[in-house]
């Protein structure tokens, strides 16, 4: 009998095949084959599209996380924790994750389910997180304060997204995040 694969080994292969393709193109059969096995033994683990979709963003949430955990050693004002954020989401390595992000923002614009759900999930967690690593006065400050960030971040990678490296870091030198 050959290798059985779990739910976190059809969650990679999702990634894989959204981070090549789009989340738009995401199917049972493309992550099946990426794995070598039947459609059936992905729609076991993920008896919906939309329950495939939230592992795969929640994931790729995850690995972005994980990313920028390494520049967040310390409670930090907004600015310092955007100067140590940038180096980190301008890179090439983050832009396949953002890209993927962006889809499931603009599909939430659209009104498509489940992404209205997820999106506001993912922007919540984020959030969430900052508002930890932050310096403020009170916990309704340190969110206040979170959401900006949040703010400044989305903005300037979605100019990366769009218009490339060079605009969003012009954007950001006029922010002050960068010389």
């Amino acid at each position: 009998m050959g290798y059985r694969h779990d739910r976190d080994d059809i969650v990679r292969a999702g990634i894989d095949v959204v981070l090549g393709e789009g989340l738009a193109s995401l199917s049972f059969g493309k992550v099946a084959r990426a794995l070598g096995i039947s459609d059936r033994m992905v729609v076991y683990y993920f008896p919906t599209k939309n329950e495939l979709i939230n592992a795969i963003v929640v994931a790729m949430g995850v690995q972005l996380q994980e990313l920028l955990e390494g520049a967040f050693t310390q409670e930090a004002s907004p600015d310092e924790l955007l100067r140590k954020a940038w180096p980190v989401l301008a890179g090439n390595k983050v832009d396949a994750l953002m890209a993927v992000y962006f889809e499931v923002v603009g599909l939430a614009s659209a009104r498509k389910e489940p992404f209205v759900a997820l999106a506001a999930e993912l922007v919540e967690s984020w959030v969430a997180w900052i508002s930890e690593l932050i310096r403020g006065d009170s916990p309704v400050e340190r969110r206040r304060l979170a959401w900006s960030i949040v703010a400044r971040i989305d903005g300037l990678l979605m100019v990366r997204q769009v218009c490339g490296a060079r605009a969003a870091n012009e954007a950001a030198r006029a922010l002050g995040i960068i010389d």
